[in-house]
């Protein structure tokens, strides 16, 4: 691991094993499964450096990401999950537009779209670059898809239906994904 690495990827290790001892502490069972291909993920992410050498500010990125994810699921105001408080009233039910989640999903593919960018930039050849941001958000956008599908699984086997949501919720989820991935594309591009 590179030296510069190291502070965040300490921290990032260390909220995860805390917040996952409280959340077990609680009862939220669901969460360890979370926390767990998170801390994987991770894992993978940080050996990628190892070859793709991303800029420390892209794991930054990542690690910040971690935080707010579980923040949002483990903090509750006046009885309220992060994930579930509006911050900005602009459009009611059934969207209930803009939710905490929904701006996480956002950053969250802001974040992964330049981590992906920079993967596909290695491998693709130099000039081609109408092509790399494409295959860049869609690249960004399908681990969103896969992160749609382990929630699906949780509501499965952890029965979290009440903590993932419902129809709408994951097609916003989706929305905002695929916005945040062509925000991050587009800043990372210069595009």
């Amino acid at each position: 691991m590179r030296k510069e690495l190291k502070l965040i990827v300490s921290l990032t290790y260390f909220f995860i094993v805390g917040i996952l001892i409280y959340n077990v502490s609680i009862g939220n069972m669901e969460f360890l499964g979370y926390a767990i291909f998170v801390g994987l993920l991770y894992f993978i992410l940080i050996k990628a450096d190892d070859y793709y050498k991303f800029p420390p500010y892209s794991i930054w990125l990542f690690s910040i990401w971690i935080m707010t994810h579980f923040l949002g699921g483990a903090v509750h105001i006046n009885g309220t999950r992060l994930y579930d408080i509006i911050l900005i009233p602009i459009l009611g039910a059934p969207y209930h537009i803009l939710k905490y989640d929904q701006l996480i999903h956002a950053y969250t593919y802001f974040a992964i779209s330049i981590l992906v960018y920079f993967m596909m930039k290695k491998h693709f050849r130099n000039g081609d670059n109408k092509s790399l941001i494409v295959f860049s958000v869609l690249a960004a956008i399908g681990i969103g898809l896969l992160n749609e599908v382990i929630e699906f699984g949780m509501v499965i086997f952890a029965d979290a239906a009440d903590a993932v949501g419902g129809y709408y919720n994951t097609a916003l989820d989706l929305v905002f994904n695929l916005v945040g991935a062509i925000i991050g594309v587009w800043f990372v591009s210069g595009k």
